[in-house]
């Protein structure tokens, strides 16, 4: 779910010397006479007085009484920090946060947010927390995150109380305990939290921690929903689905009693952080919701799956366990700066499944996916990490494609010893072929990518189809078998089937003309043209971009750019060429391609304009371009043809 952390706090303290001037400059600033106040307070600040400088630093961080200046904001914080002042080591840790007036420095953040959190500031364990939590510069440590959260949530911060609740419901740095999570989720809920409130649903909906009762689910998704909570109208509508008209109006009764006895409260003046935290637990059944992490959808206005007046589109293909590929490609579109932080702004970002399998990095790129989808979600842009095939595969069980440095990368200190104590449990009759088919880390990752895992539940709570203005991305493309399915069918099934593997058989999502393995879209001929106009009429777009099939080094449309392939091979698994480009797709404009970073326009045919389009991007390659090859076979098709 989404982490809301604070940030700066208005608190105006009185100086320990008691002035006039101060007391002058404190009154002024109640009656909102900013002038005044700063007038009163800048000769104390100058002269060293940590309070004056505290409040000076605040207005010009809000730009009261002068033009707002995070960077004259950020001195007199420092000042003032340096000092002992912990409001301004507070203040001070946000802006390094999220590079206001300073340079970005996840390290100066913790240190500053260490110094204010021993003094007790709430805002600043929360934000301590959240930074072992999210794990920037290396700081992961979810034992000092748990630590942090519970000293916050202590203090009545709901956000913290949230937080605290997911790591024990999921079972993130500790065990999992819905006991202690449900405590926790409903002291966030009693001060409002939508999230809290949602994931008491869940846990009723599922029966995890307490008795299965759905009537109870539906009052609290109705809480959410009026809290907020962008999942909670479709897991309500879920819920309704399966109860009977009276338990329907029983659950809005219970929900009218506690919304009486709990006033929702007006929403903070304070500044915050968004801080998105991904990994709340969906509706085992059904899959109520695609947005089942609380993920924010502001532009989402036409049903689970579809998004429209979004700006900017970015799409990715496959990745095969290639993070510095995806890392390159990510900065050459501008998403992502050199630290690997979010700087795409409101953009969305789709990358189109097969973030798994083959290359040694799989972990590696799924951890960068999920930091991203909630820095995105914080600048108010989005990042959609559909599922593939490979995502499939990886939380049913099917690790034919897992590479050994994929099991490796899940190896801890204690998986020989994990190890051993299956080999004694199963006793197989071979033990070498039994240790070659389950190589150190293997239960590790069986742990932490199945259904119940860690990144089996994030990419479960994923869709697999989505709709962005007038583009359907998905990962293999649509039969005429699925045509007709509408987007919210079609991902409800996808995800029931990968956390419930005893629905796989006859299933969408090892159907090979499903859409995680489909490649008519890719491969078929133009006797496959009427197929690509009711996809489109069907679904209301002009194109379809799809991943999963080679596209020969270089983004290529087909059907007269209705269809547009986008995996060009990132992985350098295959033949250790990097290859880098990406589809931009903006308002009102012609798609177009960025290879390795410079833009292409894409070609209006098969022929002539093809080829100038592979001439462009080889010339951007490091040579030996590998669309050599390709422009060779057009350019001898053309002479043949003119023949």
């Amino acid at each position: 779910m989404r982490r809301l952390t604070l940030a700066t706090i208005a608190v105006l303290l009185l100086s320990g010397l008691a002035a006039a001037d101060f007391k002058a400059g404190l009154a002024a600033y109640q009656r909102g006479d900013y002038t005044t106040a700063l007038h009163e307070w800048q000769p104390l600040a100058e002269k060293g007085d940590a309070n004056g400088q505290y409040n000076l630093g605040l207005l010009y961080n809000h730009g009261y009484g002068v033009p707002q200046d995070y960077a004259k904001a950020a001195e007199w914080y420092k000042k003032a920090a340096e000092q002992g002042n912990s409001n301004a080591e507070y203040n001070l840790g946000v802006m390094y946060s999220t590079g206001q007036g300073v340079t970005k420095d996840p390290a100066e953040a913790m240190r500053w947010y260490l110094k204010a959190a021993e003094k007790g500031i709430p805002g600043a364990q929360n934000n301590l927390a959240a930074l072992y939590d999210e794990g920037p510069g290396g700081f992961r440590d979810y034992a000092q995150a748990e630590k942090w959260y519970r000293k916050a949530a202590e203090q009545g911060i709901a956000t913290a109380q949230f937080n605290l609740a997911v790591m024990y419901d999921i079972g993130q740095g500790v065990a999992i305990n819905y006991s202690e999570a449900l405590n926790w989720y409903h002291k966030a809920a009693d001060q409002g939290h939508a999230g809290a409130l949602a994931n008491i649903g869940i846990l009723y909906y599922n029966g995890q921690g307490l008795k299965r009762d759905l009537t109870e689910a539906l009052q609290y998704f109705i809480l959410a929903q009026q809290a907020g909570d962008p999942r909670a109208p479709e897991l309500a509508h879920s819920t309704e689905m399966k109860l009977k008209r009276k338990d329907i109006a029983r659950a809005q009764q219970t929900a009218q009693a506690w919304r009486a006895a709990h006033p929702l409260k007006p929403a903070s003046a304070l500044v915050q952080i968004a801080s998105a935290r991904q990994n709340a637990p969906a509706p085992a059944e059904p899959p109520a919701t695609p947005d089942a992490d609380g993920r924010s959808r502001s532009s989402q206005d036409q049903g689970p799956g579809i998004w429209s007046t979004v700006e900017r589109v970015v799409s990715i293909g496959d990745v095969h366990g290639d993070y510095d590929q995806l890392f390159t490609v990510l900065k050459s579109s501008g998403l992502i700066d050199d630290q690997g932080n979010w700087t795409g702004g409101k953009t969305h970002l789709v990358q189109t499944g097969d973030v798994l399998d083959r290359g040694p990095d799989s972990r590696k790129a799924m951890d960068l996916l999920m930091r991203l989808e909630k820095q995105a979600a914080e600048a108010g842009g989005y990042l959609h990490a559909l599922i593939g095939n490979h995502e499939a595969m990886n939380v049913y069980g099917d690790l034919r494609y897992t590479s050994p440095g994929e099991f490796a990368a899940f190896r801890d200190e204690n998986s020989e010893q994990r190890r051993e104590k299956e080999f004694q449990r199963e006793h197989p009759k071979d033990r070498v072929q039994w240790e070659a088919q389950h190589p150190l880390g293997y239960f590790e990752h069986r742990d932490q990518m199945g259904p119940e895992g860690h990144y089996g539940k994030w990419i479960a709570s994923h869709d697999s189809v989505i709709k962005i203005n007038d583009t359907l991305y998905l990962h293999a493309g649509l039969s005429a078998k699925y045509v007709s399915m509408k987007i919210k069918d079609i991902n409800q099934r996808v995800r029931s089937e990968v956390t419930d593997p005893s629905k796989l058989n006859g299933g969408i999502v090892t159907d090979t003309e499903g859409p995680l393995w489909y490649r008519g879209l890719s491969k078929g001929d133009s006797e496959l043209t009427p197929l690509v106009d009711k996809i489109r009429k069907n679904f209301g777009v002009d194109r379809i971009v799809v991943g999963h099939t080679y596209a020969d080094a270089a983004i290529t449309p087909r059907f007269d750019g209705k269809v547009i392939l986008i995996d060009i091979g990132l992985s350098r698994v295959y033949d250790n060429i990097g290859k880098v480009g990406c589809l931009v797709i903006e308002s009102g404009k012609p798609p177009y391609v960025l290879h390795r970073g410079t833009r292409l326009e894409l070609p209006k045919d098969e022929g002539q304009d093809l080829l100038r389009y592979l001439k462009e991007a080889a010339a951007l390659d490091p040579p030996p371009s590998p669309l050599l090859k390709r422009i060779a076979n057009l350019e001898a098709k053309a002479v043949a043809t003119a023949k």
